[in-house]
């Protein structure tokens, strides 16, 4: 689609916090809710602050801000949250479990190691897609906030992990070792984190323009995923639409 020019937006717009200056401001919660209307409003909080959230960040954010979107006092949140820190913790921490980071043997039962490459990266472009905002709270949460941060390196190590494994149980000819296998795994994800960010948060014209689905990213991200791992193409039948990101010749 045709865009006008614009600048690109800078991230983060506040500077990050050293990780001596981060609060750890969510361990003191109150009581769990003991009825199912409890529950129900809590939920109700929790969607509200999505939609803040996605809307104006975690840093804008104020609880009178999720009250008036949820259409309930204020004072009301307390009896659910210690605060909008807490709040923010657990939906992220929900995000990172439901959305990001699943078992890739139950999320891609493909025999093709290509295909499980894309339905791989389909999980981290689907989320990416659907709520950019969240995904910027989550790089300012993780630099305010100690406990999440601890809990998004604990993730993120296994999520590395797992694709490190997948690697050795879906590619079975290649000769790497786990140490390898690993690095590759950090490598790749960190390529597609930034590469996401870059396309659906911060909203690259150049990329949106280049991209017409997400079904589209995760097929383009698929290919280099696969180069790296076999130093070959992905099979023909794969490539098509896609020939000129294999224009590269492999040594």
């Amino acid at each position: 689609m045709a865009t006008k020019k614009k600048t690109v937006a800078a991230r983060p717009a506040v500077a990050p916090l050293g990780r001596k200056e981060r609060r750890n401001a969510v361990s003191k919660k109150p009581a769990a809710p003991q009825t199912q209307r409890g529950n129900q409003t809590r939920e109700k909080l929790k969607e509200a602050t999505v939609r803040v959230l996605e809307r104006i960040g975690y840093r804008a954010m104020r609880l009178s801000d999720i009250a008036s979107e949820a259409g309930v006092n204020v004072s009301l949140l307390y009896h659910y949250f210690s605060g909008k820190a807490d709040l923010t913790h657990e939906i992220l921490g929900e995000l990172l479990d439901s959305q990001r980071f699943h078992d890739l043997s139950t999320m891609a039962p493909s025999n093709d190691p290509f295909e499980s490459i894309v339905r791989a990266n389909k999980v981290m472009v689907t989320t990416y897609s659907r709520t950019p905002g969240l995904m910027r709270c989550l790089l300012h949460f993780d630099e305010e906030e100690v406990e999440f941060s601890e809990l998004y390196r604990k993730v993120s190590a296994e999520w590395s992990l797992k694709i490190a494994k997948d690697i050795a149980r879906r590619c079975p000819g290649v000769t790497l070792g786990e140490e390898q296998r690993l690095m590759i795994a950090y490598a790749l994800g960190g390529m597609v984190d930034n590469f996401l960010f870059e396309l659906y948060v911060d909203r690259n014209p150049t990329l949106v323009k280049a991209f017409s689905s997400p079904d589209d990213v995760a097929h383009f991200l698929a290919i280099l995923w696969y180069r790296a791992i076999y130093l070959a193409n992905p099979p023909a039948e794969q490539l098509k639409g896609y020939e000129g990101f294999t224009s590269l010749k492999m040594a």
